[in-house]
C-alpha cells in the first residue's frame, strides 16, 4: 500500500473544509505525482472524500484509466469545532494527550483507531493488489505513529504535501510494516 498525503490545498474560511480545493502549487504536485506513481504498479485507488485528496490522485487515475473509490474512513480528523488561530498548539496538545477532544470532535486515539481499521479493511478487501490511498497529514501521521511509536508530533508537522509512504501487509505477520527506506523516484515534488 502506498499512503499519500494530499497535495497543497487552498484553505478558505468561506468554504467548508472538506471542499477546500488544491492550490496552484497543489495542482502542479498532482501532475508531478501522475508520472512518479506510474512505476509502482498500482491496482486500486482509494481516497478520502475531501476534494483536495480526490483531486491529488485524479491526474494519475485519468492517466491509468482507474477509478477513485472515496472512503469516508480516510477523511481528515476533525480537531476543532471551527477555525482557531492557535491550530498548531491544539495539534501538539492533542498529540501529548491522546484522549483529548473538543466536543463533537475526534481525539488522536479515535482518529488513529479509525485509520488503522479503515486501512486494514481496505487491504483485506483487496488482498494481492497494490493500493494507492490518498488521505490527510494528521490522519496519516497518527496511523504511522501506530506502526512506529517514535513517529510523533514533530514528524507529523514536518510531513510534506504529496509525500508518499510504503506500507507492507504480509499475511505471515499480524502487523503492517512501514518501509522507512522508501522514497518516491524522481526529483523532489514541486
Amino acid at each position: 500500500m502506498y499512503l499519500l498525503r494530499h497535495a497543497e490545498s487552498q484553505p478558505d474560511s468561506s468554504v467548508p473544509e472538506p471542499d477546500w480545493p488544491l492550490s496552484t502549487p497543489g495542482h502542479q504536485q498532482a501532475e508531478w505525482l501522475k508520472t512518479r506513481l506510474a512505476p509502482l504498479a498500482i491496482d486500486v485507488i482509494y481516497s478520502s472524500p475531501y476534494t483536495r485528496a480526490v483531486h491529488t490522485v485524479t491526474p494519475f487515475a485519468h492517466a491509468t484509466g482507474r477509478g477513485i473509490e472515496r472512503v469516508e474512513g480516510l477523511r481528515e480528523r476533525k480537531l476543532t469545532p471551527g477555525s482557531v488561530a492557535n491550530w498548531l498548539e491544539v495539534v501538539k496538545h492533542a498529540w501529548q494527550h491522546f484522549d483529548f477532544a473538543f466536543p463533537h470532535c475526534e481525539s488522536s486515539a479515535q482518529c488513529q483507531a479509525r485509520m488503522v481499521r479503515t486501512l486494514r479493511d481496505l487491504v483485506q478487501g483487496r488482498a494481492g493488489n497494490v493500493l494507492l490511498v490518498s488521505s490527510h497529514g494528521n490522519a496519516i501521521a497518527l496511523y504511522l505513529h501506530a506502526l512506529d511509536p517514535s513517529y510523533g508530533f514533530d514528524n507529523g508537522v514536518a510531513m510534506k504535501n504529496s509525500e508518499v509512504f510504503r506500507i507492507y501487509y504480509d499475511r505471515s505477520s499480524a502487523h503492517p510494516v512501514w518501509d522507512h527506506t522508501f522514497r518516491l523516484e524522481g526529483s523532489s515534488c514541486p
